[in-house]
C-alpha cells in the first residue's frame, strides 16, 4: 500500500530546490475545461483522450462566402484526407519555468502526421482564396513541428505564479495570461482577445537534465559565528556553495551533513547580526507558522519570500516522528527555509512538498536539527522568554538571518 502510495504522491525535492538557472517541465497538459463567450465546456483529464481531431467536420456553421471557401479547400484537401477523418494532433503540451531568465515556456509538440495536414491544409486555403479573387494578404503559412510561446512572469504568490505573453506582435502583446499553481500543477490560460478561458491539467516531468549549471536553495544563520543550516540536497554534489547575504557573494564551506535528516551545516565567514533562535517548545497542530525563502531562485526577484499557514500534523510522510506538516506553500527554492512560530523562534526547517495534492507540505523538525547540530559540536541558542511578535519584528528576524544559497 506504501508502495502505491509513493507512486502517485512524488515527494517533490525537485520542486524544493535545484532552482538555479534551471527548468521546470509539466508535461502531458490536457485542457479539461474550456468557456468562451460564457459557454462553458468540460473534459475529463485524458491527454490522449482529447488530442484528435475530426478532419472535414463543421462546414455547416459557415454561411455564404465563408462557405464556398471552406467548401473549396476541402475540394483541394479531399485528394489526401476524407472529410471524416480521425487524427491525432499533438504529442505533448508543456510548461516550462525558466526561473533565470523569468520566463514561462509554452511549448506545443505536434504529431508527424498533424504538420503534414496543417502544412496541406495552408496551401489548400491560400489556393481556395487566390481562386475566390482575393490577391492582397494571402499568405501561405508554414506549421513547424514544435510551437514555443514565452511569457514573462509578473508576479509569484504562494503557490500561483502569473506570466503575461509580451512577445505577441500589435494587440496580441500582454494580451494572454497564463496562471499556474504549482500544488496541483494546474495552468489557467486567458485571453482577452478572444474572450476565453482555458484550464489545463499537467503531469509533472521534471528538471531539465541536461542542465549542469549548479543548485539552490535557501539557508539561515543559527548564531553570530557565520554557521548556516540547510537541506542537504540542496548542497550535495556541490564542489562550492555560495551565500548571498547583504547584496555581498560569501564562500561557505560545508561542515557536516546528514542525508537521512536531509540537513547541511555550512560556515560563512561573516557575522550576521540576526540568527534564529531555536524553539523551547515542540509544534503544536494548528499552531500558525511562517516560511521564508527564495521559491524558483533569485531569477525570479531578489526579494525573500514569505508565505504561513498552520502546523497540520505533528508527523512527516510515512509517519516521520522527525517532521511536521504545514499548509503554507513549499516551492522550487524553498528548501533549507526557516519555518517559524509567532514568537519567532524556529520550529522546523523546509523539506518537501507534495505534487500531486495540495496544502500537504514538510519540514524537518528543530529539535531533530538540534541533536544534528549538537552531534557537531555546536549548540544552539533558544529563547529563554518568548512571546508574539507583530509583523515588523517577524520580518525583520526573516529577513535579517535567512540567505539565499547556490553552487556552481
Amino acid at each position: 500500500m506504501k508502495k502505491l502510495f509513493l507512486s502517485i504522491l512524488v515527494i517533490c525535492s525537485l520542486l524544493s530546490g535545484n532552482a538555479y538557472a534551471e527548468y521546470y517541465e509539466f508535461n502531458k497538459c490536457t485542457t479539461i475545461e474550456f468557456t468562451r463567450d460564457g459557454n462553458t465546456t468540460k473534459y475529463t483529464n485524458n491527454f490522449d483522450q482529447h488530442n484528435y481531431e475530426i478532419l472535414g467536420k463543421g462546414s455547416e456553421f459557415y454561411r455564404g462566402r465563408v462557405k464556398k471557401l471552406y467548401d473549396l479547400k476541402w475540394e483541394y484537401l479531399s485528394k489526401f484526407y476524407s472529410k471524416e477523418q480521425k487524427i491525432k494532433k499533438k504529442d505533448d503540451v508543456l510548461y516550462s519555468i525558466d526561473s533565470d531568465n523569468g520566463l514561462i515556456i509554452e511549448t506545443t509538440v505536434w504529431t508527424d502526421e498533424y504538420v503534414q495536414y496543417l502544412n496541406k491544409e495552408s496551401h489548400a486555403s491560400f489556393k481556395a482564396r487566390r481562386y475566390m479573387g482575393e490577391k492582397n494578404n494571402v499568405r501561405r503559412a508554414v506549421w513547424e513541428k514544435v510551437i514555443t510561446r514565452e511569457y514573462k512572469i509578473k508576479n509569484f504568490t504562494g503557490s500561483f505564479l502569473l506570466g503575461e505573453y509580451t512577445h505577441g506582435r500589435g494587440d496580441f502583446s500582454g494580451k494572454i495570461k497564463v496562471n499556474i499553481n504549482l500544488e496541483n500543477l494546474t495552468v489557467r490560460s486567458v485571453s482577452s482577445l478572444a474572450k476565453s478561458t482555458r484550464i489545463e491539467q499537467c503531469k509533472q516531468k521534471g528538471k531539465n537534465e541536461n542542465d549542469d549549471s549548479g543548485s539552490s536553495g535557501t539557508a539561515f544563520f543559527i548564531n553570530k559565528k557565520g554557521y548556516l543550516l540547510t537541506n542537504n540536497h540542496v548542497v550535495e554534489g556541490c564542489t562550492l556553495s555560495k551565500i548571498s547575504y547583504k547584496n555581498k557573494e560569501y564562500e561557505t564551506k560545508l561542515i557536516a551533513t546528514d542525508k537521512t535528516l536531509d540537513l547541511a551545516l555550512l560556515k560563512a565567514e561573516v557575522k550576521p547580526k540576526t540568527f534564529l533562535n531555536f524553539s523551547n517548545d515542540e509544534a503544536k497542530k494548528l499552531n500558525k507558522v511562517y516560511v521564508a525563502g527564495y521559491p524558483l531562485g533569485k531569477g525570479l526577484s531578489d526579494d525573500l519570500k514569505i508565505s504561513s499557514g498552520i502546523v497540520s500534523s505533528i508527523k512527516g510522510f510515512e509517519d516521520n516522528s522527525n517532521e511536521i506538516q504545514i499548509d503554507a506553500p513549499i516551492n522550487p527554492g524553498n528548501s533549507g527555509g526557516p519555518i517559524i512560530n509567532e514568537n519567532g523562534d524556529l520550529i522546523a526547517i523546509a523539506v518537501a512538498g507534495m505534487t500531486e495534492a495540495q496544502n500537504i507540505n514538510f519540514g524537518i523538525k528543530s529539535s531533530a536539527a538540534e541533536r544534528f547540530l549538537k552531534s557537531n559540536n555546536i549548540n544552539v541558542d533558544k529563547s529563554s522568554y518568548s512571546r508574539s511578535k507583530n509583523n515588523e519584528q517577524l520580518l525583520n528576524i526573516l529577513e535579517e538571518g535567512t540567505v539565499y544559497t547556490y553552487c556552481n
